[in-house]
């Protein structure tokens, strides 16, 4: 195991039957919008020796990306929380019961976040260091949707001015750029994640950067697919020299 850790939160389309008690709207709808919010096949884009940790399941049933208090998190007020009770379109599709909620949580949400802070901890005693690649997709059609974003890039990159130095954004944006995708910081997306155990406490041994892929890069052919595959292993390649 190296310093470097690839967080994939958003690969799965598996839904347990504990979130189906509470929809409102049919299997179908539930999986087209589950296909639709899914970040299909990042976690096959990873390098193959590298360390990562991926969530096993959809983020409409939990979303580990989210904070578990809503007084934190912005997109609670939209339904789309830790358990998205909403659609992008603003459409009802679950039923807000706490119960439920308290329950997400402490099973799968709490576990998650064990997992990672446990994991961070070991590779900085061992290495003395950690960057966290945060990595995502997205669809002009979601962002459209969200936040009226238009233009948007190949490659956002999400960064944190407490967690994300110089080095590793111009590493970031020089490689995807010489590799021909068009790159933009923190736009249409912003941030990265942040284990909680470190969560606003300055630590220079951690490091973290988002990494949010145009989906158009790697789903349109399978020449897109192994080209940007390749394009991740290099990537890897050059921060594990940070």
């Amino acid at each position: 195991m190296n310093h470097i850790l690839f967080h994939v939160p958003h690969a799965s389309l598996k839904i347990p039957k504990l979130y189906w008690n509470i929809c409102t709207k049919d299997t179908n709808y539930i999986t087209n919008i589950n296909i639709e919010l899914c970040d299909y096949l990042t976690d096959k884009l990873l390098p193959d020796n590298c360390h990562k940790l991926i969530f096993k399941y959809s983020r409409l049933f939990c979303d580990v990306e989210k904070f578990k208090d809503d007084s934190k998190e912005i997109m609670s007020k939209k339904g789309m929380g830790v358990v998205y009770t909403k659609d992008y379109d603003n459409v009802v599709i679950a039923i807000p019961i706490k119960c439920h909620k308290t329950k997400v949580i402490k099973s799968y949400y709490d576990k998650h976040h064990s997992k990672l802070n446990k994991t961070v901890t070991e590779m900085i005693k061992k290495h003395n260091k950690c960057i966290i690649i945060d990595f995502h997709s997205y669809s002009d059609t979601m962002v459209k949707k969200m936040f009226n974003a238009t233009n948007n890039p190949d490659i956002c990159i999400g960064v944190d001015t407490f967690y994300t130095d110089d080095k590793i954004i111009e590493l970031t944006v020089e490689h995807f750029k010489k590799n021909g995708y068009s790159v933009e910081i923190n736009k249409p997306y912003s941030g990265t994640m942040i284990p909680n155990k470190f969560l606003n406490k300055r630590n220079k041994k951690l490091q973290s950067i988002m990494l949010e892929i145009n989906k158009r890069c790697y789903l349109n052919t399978k020449e897109d697919y192994y080209k940007f595959k390749n394009c991740v292993n290099d990537y890897y390649k050059k921060i594990q020299k940070l």
